[in-house]
Order: C-alpha cells, then sequence, then structure tokens
C-alpha cells in the first residue's frame, strides 16, 4: 500500500493497513502542493492543488519512512526525493528495505542507472558490507 504524506498521523494509518493485512508500505506519494502564474493572476494548474515531488519532500519522506518502519512490523519501501545512492542509504538506515526513484527520472533519464553505479561506491566510503546491515540502523 502506497501512503500519502498528506495527512495528520501517518503512524495510526500504517498500523491500520498493517492490521488489515498488508504485506508492506511504501512512503510517501506526493505531496498537494499549488504554484501562481503571478501575471496571470491564477493558479498554474487548472484544479489549484497538485502533486508536489522531487528533491524537496526528502526529508519529509525520510522522517514518515523513519516513523512507520519503528512503528511497523512489515516492510517499508522509502520513496520521494531520493536522487543519489547517499540519499538510498540515508532512506535505509531510516527504516526502508527498499527504495524507489521516481522525481528523480525525469531530470535524469539514467538516475536509476547511476545510483546503482555508485551505491557500491558510496558503501566502501561508509565502511557497509551489505545494505541489509544498515535498515533501520538509525533508532
Amino acid at each position: 500500500i502506497k501512503l500519502s504524506p498528506n495527512v495528520t498521523d501517518i503512524v495510526s494509518i500504517a498500523k491500520a493497513c498493517e492490521e488489515a493485512g498488508a504485506d508492506g508500505l511504501t512512503l510517501i506519494n506526493t505531496m498537494l502542493g499549488m504554484r501562481i502564474d503571478i501575471r496571470r493572476r491564477r493558479p498554474v494548474i487548472a484544479n489549484r492543488m497538485g502533486g508536489f515531488s522531487g528533491r524537496a519532500i526528502f526529508p519529509v519522506a525520510l522522517r514518515m519512512v523513519y516513523q512507520v518502519s519503528h512503528a511497523c512490523s512489515i516492510p517499508v519501501i522509502g520513496c520521494g526525493g531520493v536522487a543519489s545512492a547517499a540519499d538510498v542509504i540515508e532512506m535505509m538506515m531510516a527504516g526502508a528495505s527498499a527504495v524507489q526513484v521516481g522525481a528523480e527520472n525525469l531530470r535524469n533519464p539514467f538516475a536509476c542507472k547511476e545510483i546503482v553505479e555508485a551505491l557500491p561506491v558510496e558503501m566502501e566510503k561508509l565502511g557497509i558490507e551489505s545494505l541489509r546491515d544498515i535498515i533501520g540502523i538509525v533508532g
């Protein structure tokens, strides 16, 4: 189940999903955002608000992955603003069992390839032998 960050208590929703039989959770979907065309004096998108994603939401996603992974016992897939191998490691340290790259692929179509290639180098620099060893390491 992919959960939206546009809620006041992500943990209670995650726990309800787990209790209802979810196998795992993906955090987070896009945040609700808005832009205004100041020349035309109206919203940029026709329905006024829409999905906000990319690098700017990474700290929110990381926080929610941390909260939910420490409150639930099912796997959590972390996503939201992931753009580098360091982001992958950070997401996993927060508690993600796997990581998804989304908006960064729109900016750089080679993002996933570059992240996969950079991951072993980043792991070596940090003394990480296996990604399994760092899942949820931040308590």
